[in-house]
C-alpha cells in the first residue's frame, strides 16, 4: 500500500477521526447533564388532588398502604411500568400508557405488618430501560407508644 503525500489522510485515517468526531459532538460536555423524564419519584402515604401528599424515605406507621408517584415529562405514547419488588420478588407490575406530553402517575400497594422490610419500584419503559427506581423501609414494628 502506497503512504499518500504529507497532509493528506486516507481513508484509513480518516474514517476513525471522523468516528471520534461525532462521538464528541453528541456527547454531553462535563457537568452538562442528560435529561431525564422522571422529574418526580416519591413515596407518599395518600394521593391529593393529583399529588403526594408526603414523601417518604421510611414507613413506620400504621398505614395500610403506600403509593409511588411519578411525574413524567416528555413520553407522550409511551408505556411505562411500576414493578414492585418485595425480599427480591416481583410482587406487582403496573402498566400505564401515557397519555399526556407532562403525566402524574401512581400505583399503590396494599400492606401488613407480615410485609415488613426493604421494598423497591423499578420505573421502566415497555422496553425494559430503566427510568429511575425508589426503596421504602417499611417498619410497622418501631412505632412509637
Amino acid at each position: 500500500m502506497e503512504d499518500s503525500p504529507r497532509g493528506y489522510l486516507t481513508m484509513q485515517t480518516m474514517l476513525p477521526v471522523t468516528v471520534l468526531l461525532l462521538l464528541f459532538m453528541t456527547a454531553p460536555r462535563a457537568g452538562e447533564a442528560t435529561a431525564s423524564p422522571v422529574s418526580r419519584a416519591v413515596f407518599t402515604t395518600a394521593i391529593q388532588q393529583a399529588e403526594p401528599a408526603d414523601s417518604l424515605s421510611e414507613l413506620r406507621s400504621d398505614a395500610e398502604q403506600v403509593f409511588l408517584f411519578t411525574e413524567l415529562r416528555n413520553m407522550d405514547g409511551e408505556v411505562v411500568l411500576h414493578t414492585w419488588e418485595y425480599k427480591g420478588s416481583v410482587i406487582a407490575r403496573v402498566q400505564f400508557q401515557v397519555t399526556r406530553p407532562n403525566a402524574r402517575l401512581w400505583s399503590c400497594r396494599q400492606l401488613t405488618p407480615d410485609m415488613q422490610g426493604s421494598w423497591r419500584v423499578v420505573v421502566t419503559k415497555a422496553s425494559g430501560t430503566i427510568l429511575t427506581e425508589k426503596t421504602l423501609d417499611y417498619n410497622p414494628d418501631d412505632l412509637p407508644f
